[in-house]
């Protein structure tokens, strides 16, 4: 994908360093993008400069290499610690343990094994605190059991949290009247504290990022004091996977001051004792007080949005979907090209999609639309994207459209779906090597063996155009950020070095 945009495009919460530096924009989206983060001007100078000794080039020479980095999950393990601020202490905002302990002789007639999640757990005192806190109840004579999972998109952290060696600084004031459980089981060992095996093992650490959502249910998840990091737009949907992943009746805990940021139509905010928390309920009774946006994600597919240059939005347009025509979209990657030209890019994108809002009622070229989700994709409306790949859908079945879905799900953060649509593509089109490179890309993190199978057929499909004598020959670069298939090529060779 080409990374254009306006000065009208760029969030107001960028930080103004990032406005004058191209990578730094960059790097400000996609963090944004795959993290839901809104990362700060000297956490971004700090990344750069990381990635650019590992890439050992800027972003202006290898926007590949930047690409693979900010994509890979290990990577994204690895530098999300110029991003987090892991600041946390056993026992911290100590309400919210006592809610818990008042709770727990509801949970203990569950009849199976209680599931707490502590989400965004840094480096592990907030999951030891709980573990301590259930343990010690236990021992007081309650009978239940429980099973804890903490993540943090920090793998430094999560190592940090399994090693479960801290400093005085893992304890404070205001966490004093714990001092009875930290005082029984934490064990001292000169200047740090050790939390025991028995509590280590009642907890699973590992790395994780939240946009991903969760691997299963809770009946209990804690995600406190993170959610002011998260943009808007990915706040909601943040707090969506966790009203999803929560059972019937299960308990959200927020950071004190984050109340207000909660808004779901199955999450009802509930006061005990002075405390605030979340309960989920089945009603659809709040639907009505839900955020505007948020009950925009949950509405018919067959609503769209109508764009008007001064006012922005101002009317919801019904779409009567045209009869299937499959195949007969034609694509140009020169067409493209100069559809997304800076300066015209916007306005292109918004009269593509007023027209598909209006049932295509003038022509719509291949090369528009597949230049409209691109445009769409790069600024992160995936709500517009989603919307003219729908149509496209509806009237083409060729590998440009596969691809189009497959970038959907790839920048959405969806691998699995994505993966999907790029073998559709290439199941179409033998010489589509953008499919081919993303599937290669997408096997790193798997069997090596499957990897390198992968990376042989991506070389295999650009050498398969390259020397094919085609009446009409299509290099597909338009699809990947402009660069030539001799580029990824030789990415592609060194992987298998």
């Amino acid at each position: 994908m080409s990374f254009n945009t306006t000065a009208m495009d760029i969030p107001s919460e960028a930080p103004a360093e990032a406005l004058s530096n191209p990578a730094l924009l960059f790097l400000f989206y996609r963090i944004e993008q795959i993290l839901g983060i809104k990362v700060g001007s000297e956490a971004l100078i700090k990344l750069n400069e990381y990635i650019e000794q590992n890439c050992g080039s800027t972003f202006i020479e290898n926007p590949a290499a930047y690409e693979y980095i900010l994509t890979s999950r290990e990577q994204i393990y690895n530098i999300s610690k110029f991003l987090t601020i892991n600041e946390t202490y056993f026992f911290r905002e100590g309400v919210h343990f006592h809610l818990l302990a008042d709770f727990l002789p509801e949970y203990a007639n569950l009849g199976r094994p209680l599931q707490i999640c502590s989400a965004a757990v840094s480096i592990g005192c907030e999951a030891y605190s709980i573990a301590m806190l259930l343990d010690y109840q236990l021992n007081k004579g309650l009978d239940f059991d429980f099973a804890i999972d903490a993540f943090d998109i920090s793998g430094e952290s999560i190592e940090t949290a399994k090693n479960a060696r801290y400093t005085s600084n893992a304890l404070r004031t205001d966490s004093s009247s714990w001092k009875h459980i930290l005082d029984l089981y934490l064990l001292k060992d000169n200047d740090e504290y050790i939390v025991p095996n028995n509590i280590r093992r009642r907890v699973r650490f590992f790395p994780h990022n939240i946009m991903r959502g969760f691997e299963k249910q809770y009946d209990i998840i804690f995600f406190r004091n993170a959610l002011i990091y998260f943009s808007y737009k990915n706040r909601i949907s943040v707090i969506n996977s966790i009203a999803e992943s929560l059972y019937h009746n299960g308990i959200l805990f927020i950071g004190i001051s984050e109340t207000s940021s909660v808004k779901h139509p199955l999450l009802a905010n509930r006061s005990y004792s002075d405390v605030f928390y979340f309960k989920k309920t089945s009603s659809q009774n709040n639907y009505d007080q839900m955020e505007p946006f948020a009950r925009r994600i949950n509405q018919d597919k067959n609503i769209s949005l109508k764009y008007n240059k001064e006012e922005n939005i101002t009317e919801k347009v019904k779409i009567n979907p045209l009869k299937p025509d499959k195949e007969k979209l034609i694509f140009s990657c020169a067409e493209i090209n100069e559809f997304l030209k800076t300066e015209d890019g916007k306005p292109n994108a918004r009269n593509t999609l007023l027209s598909v809002a209006n049932a295509g009622q003038s022509p719509l070229s291949g090369s528009a639309l597949a230049a409209s989700v691109i445009y769409f994709l790069n600024t992160q409306d995936f709500d517009g994207a989603d919307k003219i790949i729908s149509y496209m859908e509806k009237n083409d079945s060729s590998a440009f459209t596969k691809f189009m879905r497959g970038e959907y799900h790839f920048l959405n953060g969806s691998p699995q779906e994505a993966e999907k649509y790029y073998n559709e593509s290439v199941g179409k089109d033998k010489y589509f090597w953008p499919s081919f490179y993303r599937i290669a890309f997408l096997a790193a993190e798997g069997n090596p063996t499957r990897y390198e199978y992968k990376i042989k057929k991506a070389i295999e499909s650009i050498d398969l155009l390259q020397n094919a004598e085609l009446e009409n020959k299509f290099n597909y670069e338009c699809f990947m950020e402009g660069f030539s298939p001799d580029y990824f090529r030789r990415i592609l060779e060194k992987k298998l070095k």
